[in-house]
């Protein structure tokens, strides 16, 4: 059976190594933390991050930080709100209310995210500052979740690690992204240019 599934592959003219090795991305230009901080120290960032800037205007693959603030539609994610999902994942449909009203960074971030309590709500958080570290993380979490397109492509290491989930353990200043060019841990603003970058969270 393989060597016949090999023969078609073959004769349909598609190497075989890249239907093996190839890894699913999202429809827009992503990187993996690895990627991203290979490809940023090598060259200063200039090319890599331009053409992130170039795209990030025709996004439309996640939810924005103002969609999960407000649970609004972003019709090109989905026709259902952010919210619903939390719902139907965690909560067995409840109400929009009762979600925000429980949700925790803990459940967000079962190993943590550094510098913020594990029993902080994740919309009081939204409400307090839409702009801040937190919810930067957090939304960018739940769009890997939540959004599809393979988002969470983006974040998984070529061992299967979950790159956000260690960046939200680790933290600011002492996380580094697995890449053999890079001993300096990535700071805050590093955090979120490539979050911002690699259009999870806008």
């Amino acid at each position: 059976m393989v060597s016949s599934r090999r023969r078609r592959f073959l004769q349909a003219g598609v190497p075989v190594g890249l239907t093996l090795a190839s890894r699913p991305v999202m429809a827009w230009h992503c990187n993996t933390t690895s990627a991203w901080g290979s490809a940023v120290l090598r060259n200063g960032g200039a090319s890599v991050q331009a053409r992130a800037a170039a795209a990030v205007l025709t996004n439309t693959e996640c939810w924005t930080i103002s969609n999960w603030v407000n649970n609004s539609v972003r019709a090109a994610v989905s026709s259902s709100p952010p919210w619903s999902f939390v719902a139907t994942y965690w909560y067995a449909g409840r109400s929009v209310n009762y979600c925000k009203n429980n949700l925790t960074v803990a459940k967000v971030f079962p190993g943590g995210l550094k510098n913020v309590s594990p029993n902080a709500k994740v919309s009081d958080l939204f409400a307090a500052n839409a702009g801040s570290y937190a919810t930067m993380m957090l939304v960018a979490r739940l769009n890997t979740m939540f959004a599809g397109h393979n988002v969470a492509q983006c974040v998984v290491s070529s061992t299967g690690e979950d790159m956000l989930v260690k960046m939200a353990a680790l933290g600011p200043n002492s996380f580094k992204p697995n890449n053999a060019g890079s001993t300096a841990p990535w700071t805050e603003s590093d955090f979120r240019n490539y979050l911002y970058s690699n259009y999870l969270v806008s």
